[in-house]
C-alpha cells in the first residue's frame, strides 16, 4: 500500500495466458505462506493474551483496595514495569470517570469523564476483558485500551483497569521475529479499514476506504474482501520492500484477536519479481569522508536556494543527477516529515514519515526535523544498506535546512558498528529506566539523585548506570563522571558529531523514547555505540540509561 501512488490492485480470478490466478497463490495449509501466516496470527494472539493475564492479575489485586489511592498507583506502576513497552494504565469507575492514572505524567487526566468513548462504554457494558479498536486516547495519542473488570470482594462491579499502547508496538513485537528471515511483509487492518500495523510504517493509521489514493474500484473490491472475509487470498501490484519498483505481490490473510478484537492479518510475498539486492544502488560511504559529506549537503542546500524548490527537487530525485554521485545522494523532507526527494526509493516520495522508527525504536525522521529546525546537524539510525543486500546498518546522516519549510541531507553507513540490540535487551532497558522514574517520583528529586550518583548503590551498576539531566541540559546524575555534575551539556558532541544530550532532552520532553550516542563504556574504558532510553520524571527533569554495543 502507498497513499501517494495510485497503484491498481489486480484481482485475478480467471485463468488466462500470462496471468496469475488465486489458485496459484495458496491452496495447501502446508504452503510456506500459510505456515508463516499461522505463526504470525498465533504470535499476535499470544501477545494480547499476555496483556490480558497481567491486567487480570492487577484487577484481582485492586479488588480489596478499590480504584483510588496510593496502593492503586503502585499496582498500576508494577503493571507497566511488567509491560515496559506500554504507555499508561488507568482505573475507570463504573460511571466512566478516570480514577487513577500512571505514570505520574498522566495524572492530569484523573477525574475526566470518558464515558463518551466507545471503548469505555463497551468495557463498562461487557464487564469482561476487552480489546478496544484504535481511538484517540485522553492521553493524546491514537492507541488501544486493553482492559479487565474490577469486582469488589463481594462481587460488586466497580469499574475496570486497562493498559494503553500503540497497536503497531504490540503487533510488531509479535510478527517481526516471525518474518525477520523471510521475504514476506505483513499489514494488519481493523474491519473498519484502519491500518493498525504495516511493515511499511508510513501506512499505519491510514484507512483503506477513505484515503484518496485507494479509491479505484479494483482496490475497493479487494479491501472489501479482506475486511469481510475472515480468511482469503489474492494478488496485487505494489512497490517492493525496497521502494524502487512496482511488482506483483501474492497475498493471504487470516484473523487475529481476542476479547472483542478482530484484526485481519495480511501476509504478502513478492513472488519472482523482487529486485536483486543492491541492484543499481549506491555503495557504502566511509567515515573518513564525513567532512566531505557535510560539504556535499551544504552544497545541495545552496543549490536549492539558488535554483528554487521545484528544480532542486527534480535534480535530487534524479538517480543520474548531479547530486546522486559516487557514494552519496541527497534526500529532502519538509519540516512536517513529508518526503520530498528520495531518489532510490521513489515510492516514498510524498509520504509523511514523521513517526517512523528504526529497528531499535528510534524516531529518526523526527530527529532530523528537529535538527534542521535548529540549523542542522548529525543523527544516527539503522537503515537498509543497498550495498549489503538491504540489511539494516547504522547510518550517520547530516542535515541542513534550505529554509524554514524544508531541509536536505545525506548519510554514510558505519558497517563496522554493531547496532543489533535485541528486543529482550530493549525491554530490560526500558524496565530499568521506568523503575528509576517511579523511584524518583516516590522518593523525591534530592533523594533520588543522591541514589543515582552513588557508585556503590544499585542504580550505578557498571555500564547500565542511571543518568539524569534537567530538560535544559544540566547534568543531575552521572555517577562515573562526577566532574560533569552541574554542567550544561547541550553543546556536547560525540565521536561522530551527534549532539546526544540535546537529542535526549528533545525526546524526554515529548514523553520519552530511544536515542543513540557513541560514549565511553565504564566497563571497558572504550567508546562504543550506546542505545539509550530516556523518560521524564516531571516537567523539569528526566532519567535514562543505556546498553552498549560490542563494537565502536
Amino acid at each position: 500500500m502507498n497513499a501517494r501512488i495510485a497503484v491498481i490492485l489486480v484481482l485475478l480470478v480467471l485463468v488466462t495466458q500470462g496471468c496469475i490466478t488465486t489458485r496459484d497463490v495458496v491452496e495447501s495449509p502446508k504452503n510456506p505462506m500459510n505456515i508463516t501466516l499461522g505463526q504470525a496470527v498465533g504470535a499476535i494472539n499470544a501477545e494480547l493474551a499476555s496483556v490480558r493475564t497481567v491486567n487480570l492479575a492487577s484487577a484481582e489485586r485492586l479488588s480489596p483496595v478499590g480504584l483510588r489511592g496510593g496502593e492503586v498507583e503502585a499496582v498500576l506502576s508494577e503493571k507497566l514495569v511488567a509491560l515496559p513497552w506500554a504507555i499508561s494504565s488507568v482505573t475507570i469507575s463504573s460511571d466512566g470517570i478516570i480514577a487513577t492514572a500512571v505514570p505520574a505524567t498522566f495524572r492530569d487526566i484523573v477525574g475526566r469523564n470518558v464515558n463518551y468513548q466507545d471503548a469505555v462504554r463497551d468495557a463498562l457494558e461487557k464487564k469482561a476483558p476487552r480489546v478496544s479498536e484504535v481511538f484517540m486516547m485522553e492521553e493524546g495519542f491514537a492507541g488501544i485500551s486493553q482492559s479487565a473488570p474490577v469486582f469488589s470482594p463481594g462481587g460488586i462491579y466497580m469499574g475496570y483497569t486497562d493498559v494503553t499502547y500503540r497497536p503497531e508496538t504490540l503487533i510488531g513485537r509479535a510478527v517481526e521475529p516471525v518474518i525477520a528471515a523471510t521475504a514476506y511483509d505483513i499489514w494488519v487492518v481493523q474491519k473498519d479499514g484502519r491500518v493498525i500495523y504495516d511493515t511499511t510504517q508510513e501506512e499505519i493509521g491510514k484507512n483503506l476506504f477513505s484515503d484518496p489514493a485507494y479509491q479505484s474500484p479494483e482496490l475497493q473490491a479487494f479491501f472489501s474482501r479482506v475486511v469481510s472475509e475472515p480468511e482469503g487470498r489474492g494478488v496485487y501490484r505494489f512497490w517492493d520492500r525496497n521502494w524502487d519498483r512496482v511488482i506483483t505481490k501474492e497475498a493471504v490473510w487470516a484473523t487475529a484477536g481476542i476479547d472483542g478484537a478482530e484484526w485481519r492479518v495480511v501476509l504478502t510475498s513478492p513472488g519472482d519479481e523482487a529486485s536483486p539486492a543492491g541492484a543499481g544502488l549506491l555503495p557504502n560511504a566511509s567515515f573518513q569522508n564525513l567532512s566531505n559529506l557535510d560539504s556535499f549537503v551544504r552544497d545541495a542546500a545552496s543549490f536549492a536556494r539558488e535554483a528554487g524548490k521545484d528544480e532542486a527537487l527534480r535534480e535530487f530525485n534524479d538517480q543520474k543527477g548531479r547530486f546522486s554521485k559516487g557514494e552519496w545522494y541527497i534526500f529532502a523532507y519538509d519540516m512536517n516529515g513529508t518526503v520530498l526527494a528520495l531518489p532510490y526509493q521513489q515510492g516514498l516520495v510524498g509520504e509523511n514519515r514523521i513517526n517512523v522508527r528504526d529497528s531499535n525504536g528510534v524516531e529518526y525522521i523526527r530527529a532530523m526535523v528537529t535538527l534542521a529546525s535548529r540549523g542542522g546537524g548529525h543523527t544516527y539510525y539503522v537503515y537498509p544498506n543497498p550495498s549489503a543486500g538491504f540489511s539494516g546498518q547504522l547510518k550517520l546522516s547530516s542535515v541542513v535546512p534550505v529554509d524554514d519549510e524544508w531541509f536536505v541531507g545525506s548519510g554514510v553507513y558505519l558497517p563496522h558498528v554493531d547496532a543489533g540490540f535485541s528486543q529482550k535487551e530493549r525491554d530490560q532497558l526500558v524496565q530499568k529506566v521506568k523503575k528509576a522514574r517511579d523511584f524518583a517520583q516516590q522518593q523525591g528529586k534530592e533523594a533520588a539523585l543522591a541514589a543515582f550518583n552513588d557508585l556503590s548503590g544499585p542504580w550505578a551498576d557498571g555500564a547500565s548506570y542511571i543518568f539524569a539531566y534537567s530538560l535544559n541540559g544540566t547534568t543531575l546524575a552521572l555517577p562515573n563522571q562526577p566532574g560533569l555534575m552541574g554542567t550544561n551539556r547541550l553543546g556536547f558532541l560525540d565521536h561522530y558529531g551527534v549532539a546526544a544530550v540535546e537529542w535526549e532532552c528533545d525526546v524526554a520532553a515529548r514523553g520519552g523514547g530511544f536515542v543513540y550516542v557513541v560514549y565511553p563504556n565504564p566497563g571497558t574504558g572504550n567508546e562504543a555505540l550506546k542505545l539509550c532510553y530516556v523518560v521524564p520524571v516531571d516537567t523539569e527533569w528526566f532519567v535514562g540509561s543505556g546498553i552498549y554495543s560490542t563494537s565502536a
